[in-house]
Order: structure tokens, then sequence, then C-alpha cells
């Protein structure tokens, strides 16, 4: 009879596989595709001259996972947590959680060194962003690329340098780099608030054409000035702060807790201005100001010779007639701005940058930080590179940790996405309901826009109706984004508001057109209709969830500056939900409208997320009702905090002290390098198949020796003890396979 050949039976091919694989991988490098590679928009030129030199930006991975941070995070901003209100207030504590290993950063210096990169420089002391200039021949050789310029065909000056379709990032960097920015996919155009025309597709086979609202839901001719904001959400026209009135801000309560409860910083991108005088035209004749003491201060090219632009202006105009209205001073809000596109051939400049990640990480090193960040700005999620998401979603989080509310658009394109859903991530149209970017970030409060009806009658509370905007309702510009993100899981502290919309979602047909397990958005809702703002000495309207967030903002600064007692409110989101649960007073739900439609030009979807009872995809929670929020939210944080509230309270303390293990402590891991990690674990697993040979030689000789085959039971015993073997092998096999599918 032959003998048995141990080393082929099942569960030693199954180790073998996995250690060819490991072997594979051993010697490879990790390709890296180049997102929405060769779009429509971009025509590719030339090959880069190799003696051209490229800013490069390169994101590492932190030491902590994101799941650990999300843990430091939650503690910090649940109201029920112990330590909720405890932000990291210097950036020492910040390094302790993002700092990648010191394993790590000596392996990217080393191989950024042995490729003779001209210049390496990390952004700030948290060493987890880093800046490079090298030539077009040394980035092709690191990453194994080919790089071209392109052209965008519809605006002919913008030009990048990209790779053709990929790039590889070095072996011993697989574990260490998580983003390199100028490689990884081509910019899009941000999607600011005048609206850019959209395009209406006759063979859409899920659009229908807009529908006018019937209603009696008018608008006056006013729109929604300053003044009826004020109104509409209880927002008294004077705070008394200490010993201070108006909306100043006390001497008692100036910057500490780790932030300046004075300072709103507002994000403009795409080369936005504004013009001083149109602010005091605003302020004086639509706000009704008297005195305007001091004005904004700004950073980078905010007021431009060439004339203003309406997004600057809408921004600067919301923020500062909202917070200055009594004392006309504006000094507490700051504007960022940056240029529309990052341009890898020239060095980082306040007018060179990709907005989104830079504006943060500006924002993060700012000492004191501000309390309250508004950006007005989205992308869609399918025009997102992953690795730049998280890259951005990294810096949110530490703005949480901090203690900054940040404030995002929720979108202006309602479940259809703005142009570039069907034209750079070809998406049909209606196909699916789309999200918007960074506003389905976990870690930003999401702002969808309303329609305030000021030429209607009043409810029985004395308040305007208020519906959801959208194109086909009151004659807006825009209809409100909202939906349910790709990019991120549905956080803890909104599943149990959003549960009952995704019940009507399944009965009412939507649910399959999008994602029913991640991030929810809208978190709010606020104004985003008719807006007067002056634009060159003119008055006109405009629309936007770029009204929302603003307004939104400025009410978080009130209130920052109003209880200087409490923490800064810092993160809103778990507060938020919180306070729906146990104060739902403090908001006023939207339930009239839906968001099917799209930008003006579009057509609208058959389907598509309604406002209904509570939560939903429309209008998120609602809009706040400002004096009932001033006047509740101490006792309702207070009443948050009971014992045993939080269920990750009693681990969170030594996640944040993040303390050094003990001399003698076990070896770790994370402290070696990838190449290091790699050859333990390639020796472990021969070892193993060692092992498993040798046990396997043992096994057939104790049969050839003691068995004999003659015996039929013994025969039949073999027989069926082989059998056994091989069927577990199959099943889990067929396991793994299952579990693939």
């Amino acid at each position: 009879m032959k003998p048995r050949s141990v080393f082929l039976s099942p569960p030693l091919l199954l180790l073998l596989v996995v250690a060819l694989q490991f072997c594979v991988g051993f010697s490879a490098e990790t390709v890296r595709k180049v997102g929405n590679a060769h779009p429509t928009h971009w025509q590719r030129g030339p090959r880069a001259a190799p003696e051209l030199l490229l800013s490069l930006r390169v994101a590492l991975s932190p030491l902590k996972s994101d799941s650990e941070l999300g843990q430091v995070v939650a503690a910090v901003t649940d109201p029920t947590s112990p330590l909720y209100g405890q932000h990291l207030t210097t950036s020492e504590q910040l390094q302790e959680h993002f700092t990648p290993s010191e394993a790590s950063l000596k392996s990217f210096r080393q191989v950024l060194q042995d490729a003779h990169v001209m210049q390496v420089a990390p952004s700030d002391a948290v060493q987890d962003l880093w800046h490079l200039k090298l030539a077009v021949a040394t980035a092709e050789r690191l990453f194994h690329t080919k790089l071209f310029h392109y052209t965008h065909q519809q605006r002919p000056e913008l030009s990048v340098v990209r790779p053709e379709e990929s790039y590889s990032i070095p072996q011993e960097l697989e574990q260490v780099v998580a983003y390199v920015d100028g490689l990884e996919s081509f910019p899009t155009e941000m999607q600011a608030r005048f609206m850019q025309g959209g395009r209406t597709d006759e063979k859409d086979p899920l659009a229908v054409k807009q529908q006018p609202f019937t209603d009696d839901f008018r608008v006056s001719a006013r729109g929604a000035t300053p003044a009826v904001i004020r109104e509409q959400y209880d927002i008294p026209a004077k705070l008394t702060i200490g010993n201070s009135s108006g909306y100043g801000i006390a001497e008692e309560s100036a910057p500490r807790d780790g932030v300046d409860r004075n300072k709103l910083v507002v994000g403009t991108f795409l080369h936005e201005f504004y013009k001083e005088q149109d602010l005091f035209q605003f302020l004086h004749t639509i706000d009704g100001q008297t005195q305007v003491s001091s004005l904004p201060k700004t950073t980078g090219p905010c007021i431009s010779a060439y004339g203003p632009t309406g997004e600057a202006s809408l921004d600067i105009q919301v923020t500062a007639a909202l917070t200055s209205h009594e004392t006309g001073d504006a000094s507490g809000i700051e504007m960022l701005c940056y240029a529309q596109l990052r341009d890898t051939t020239r060095e980082y400049a306040a007018d060179n940058q990709e907005p989104f990640l830079t504006f943060m990480q500006d924002v993060n090193a700012m000492q004191p930080p501000p309390a309250v960040v508004s950006i007005s700005y989205t992308d869609d999620e399918c025009s997102v590179p992953i690795a730049y998401a998280e890259a951005v979603n990294r810096e949110l989080m530490k703005a949480a940790l901090r203690g900054i509310s940040v404030l995002v658009s929720a979108g202006d394109a309602g479940v259809r996405g703005s142009h570039l859903a069907e034209g750079f991530c070809r998406v049909p149209a209606c196909s699916k309901f789309m999200a918007m970017f960074p506003a389905s970030s976990p870690y930003v409060t999401a702002v969808g826009a309303t329609t305030i009806a000021t030429g209607s009658a009043r409810d029985s509370n004395g308040k305007w109706k208020e519906a959801v905007t959208s194109v086909a309702e009151a004659r807006a510009l825009i209809t409100s984004g909202g939906g349910f993100s790709d990019l991120y899981d549905m956080p803890e502290y909104q599943r149990q508001a959003v549960a009952p919309y995704l019940a009507f979602a399944n009965t009412s047909g939507i649910l399959p057109f999008f994602r029913g397990t991640g991030r929810a958005l809208p978190d709010v809702a606020a104004v985003g209709h008719a807006f007067p703002v002056v634009v060159n000495g003119e008055v006109g309207a405009t629309d936007g969830t770029s009204v929302s967030a603003p307004v939104l903002a400025s009410m978080i600064t009130l209130l920052n500056r109003a209880l200087p007692n409490l923490p800064p409110l810092g993160f809103l989101n778990p507060l938020l939900y919180r306070l729906y649960e146990e104060c739902p007073q403090v908001f006023a739900d939207i339930t009239h409208g839906n968001i099917a439609c799209g930008s003006k030009g579009m057509k609208c979807c058959r389907k598509g997320h309604m406002a209904t009872s509570g939560w939903d995809a429309a209008s998120g929670l609602g809009t706040l009702r400002f004096s009932t929020l001033l006047s509740d939210l101490p006792g309702c944080v207070a009443r948050m905090k009971a014992p045993n509230a939080f269920a990750a309270a009693q681990q969170v303390p030594e996640m944040l002290l993040d303390e050094e293990p003990a001399q003698g402590a076990a070896i770790s891991l994370s402290s070696w390098t990838p190449r290091e990690r790699r050859a333990t674990q390639f020796l472990g697993i021969i070892g193993l198949i060692g092992a498993v040979s040798l046990v396997g030689v043992l096994v057939a000789l104790r049969e050839r020796l003691f068995l004999d085959s003659s015996d039929p039971q013994r025969a039949a015993s073999r027989r069926y003890g082989s059998c056994v073997a091989h069927d577990s092998a199959r099943e889990y096999l067929l396991s793994q396979e299952s579990a693939r599918e």
C-alpha cells in the first residue's frame, strides 16, 4: 500500500497557501489606484519634466486606531460621561494620541533620505502630516509611477500634475503612510453657494419635472433678514453675560477651558472675497446696527481688489449680524481664506492649498483655538478619495478633543448630488441617494436648510411656518442636502433617533437607494432661503446650506458666551442627540418638505428623503429654539450626568492618560519597524509549518508501525479518520468562501 503523503494534507495545504500569500506580500509594494482617473473633465497632456519640483503632503497613520480615538472623543463629548467637557488643551496631549510611533517616523525619514527627497518637514508638533519637496524624477522613482500634466477641459487655466493610473507605496511604509496629497486623485471644483446651473437630462428614467408648491407657503419680499432669524429662533436682542450685556463677552469668560469662547472661524475657499464696504452697508441698512466698532480678522486673500464674491460676502454678513448686533464688535470673527485648487508644482502657501485638510490643520494649530468653526463648502462623497477623507476626519477628531464645534453645510443638491456625481463619479442620476463630505463625517454637525414662510400666517406659537428648502417649493434655488454616508458607519450617538426613520424608509420604498447603516445627516437645520446679502453695493437674496451653517454657528457662539459656567459646547452631536431624548423642547420639529430634487435646472427624482416627525434625513432633529436651549441647557446636562450613564467611563481615563509601559513590560509589536514585524511573522509561520510537518510524519510512522492494514475494522477506522480530516478542512474552506460572499 502506498504511504499517505502527509505534506499534501488539506490543513497543511491551507498553511502553505497562507505562507505563499505572505511571501508575496513580503516582497511586493502596495499599489494605490488614482481616484477618478481620467475623469471627463480632465485631459492628459505631456509628461512632466524630470526636473520640475513638486510639493507633496503625506499623512501618516497615528499610533492609535480610529476606533480607539473615537472612544477618547466620546469620553469628553458625551454629556453622560464623567469626563464630559474635559477637553485637551495642549499640543502635547494631542501628540499622545495622534503622533505616529517612533519606529514609523524613523522608517519614514529613512526611506525619504535614501530617495534623496530635497525637503522633508512636519506640519506641526504632532508629526502626522509632512510636507515634501522633490523633483518629478525623484517622485516617480519613489512611488513607482509616471507623472503627466492634466488640463481641465472647461477651465483650461486649471492644470495639475498627476499619475496616469496608479502609484506604489514603498513596502517599508505600507503600514505607515495613510495618504499622499497630490497623487491620490484629481481635484474637484467644490460646491460653493451662488449656484452653478445644474444639468437637465431628459433621458433620466428616474427623474421627473419639478412640481410647484401649491400650499399656502409664501416668502415676503424682505426675505429672511437677521431680524426675522432672531424672531423665528427666539434669539434675544440682548444677552446678559456676567457683568456684560449685549452680544459681547464678559472679561471673566474670555479665553479659558482651552478655547476662545469669543472666536468664530469661518472657512472661505474657491477664491472667494468680500468687500468691507459691503459689510458696513449690510450691517447698517439691513441689520439696523447704529455702530460698527470693529471688523472681523482675516487670514489669507479674503479682501481683494478684484471685487467681492457671493460666498465670502454671505458668510461674513451672516455671522457679523448675528454675533455683534448690539455691540457692533465683530472682532471675534476670523475668516481663513484659501484658493480653489492646489497646484503641486508650487510651494504651499495661503493661496495654494487643498482646503478641507489644511483649513482644519490651521484651526487646530491656533492658540487658543476657536470655540466654533463654520464651513459652507461640500463635495460629493463619491468624488473624495477615501484616504483623504480619513486624513480630514482625524483633524476633525482633534478639533472635537480640543472642544471646537465644527458646523458644516449639508449640501445644496438634495439626493441627486451635484453635477459632479454624474460627470466626475459616473453615478446615474437618481439611481442612488447621494451624501456630501465633510458633512458626512461623524465628528461635525451637518446643517440642513429650511425656508421661513414670512409671507404666510403664523402658527399657534406665533412662529412662521418652516419647511425644508427645495427648488420645488417657494421658488428656491437649491434643495437642502441630506442622506446616509457610504464612507462612515452610523455613530452610536444617533442610532436611537434615526431608527424610526429607517423603518419609515423601508415602508415607503426608498431604503434600497441608500446605505441605511451609514452616518445619517443632517443633524439639525436652520434657515437657508432668501437671505439678503450685499455684493458690490447691490442687495440680492441667496439660498443654500451655506446660509444655514453660519446661522447655527452664530447661535452656538452666543450660547458659549452666555453660559460661561458650562464647558465650551465643543463637538455638538452627542449633546444634541442626548437633548433630543432628554429635553426635546429645545427643538422645533420640521415635518414638511422633501429633498427629492437637486439644484435649480435639475430634474427631481421620483423619490427622495422626506421630512417627518422626529429625526429625518431632510431636516435632522429640526431647528433650535435658542432661548429655551439657553435656559434649559444647564439643567438638562446635570440630569444627563447620572451615575453609570456612560458605558465606557471606567476604561476611558486610562486611554486619556496613555501612560508609558513600565520597564520590563512585554514587548509591543507597535514599536517594531514594518520589516521587523514581517520578518517575525514570517519566521513564525515557517516554524508552524515545520511543527505540523513533524506531527504528520510521526502520525504516518505510527500508522505504518502499529496498524495492520489487513484488519478490516482498523482499516475502516483509518479511512474514517482520514475522511473526517478531509471534511473538516473542506468545511473550513467553504465557510471562508461563504464569509467572503
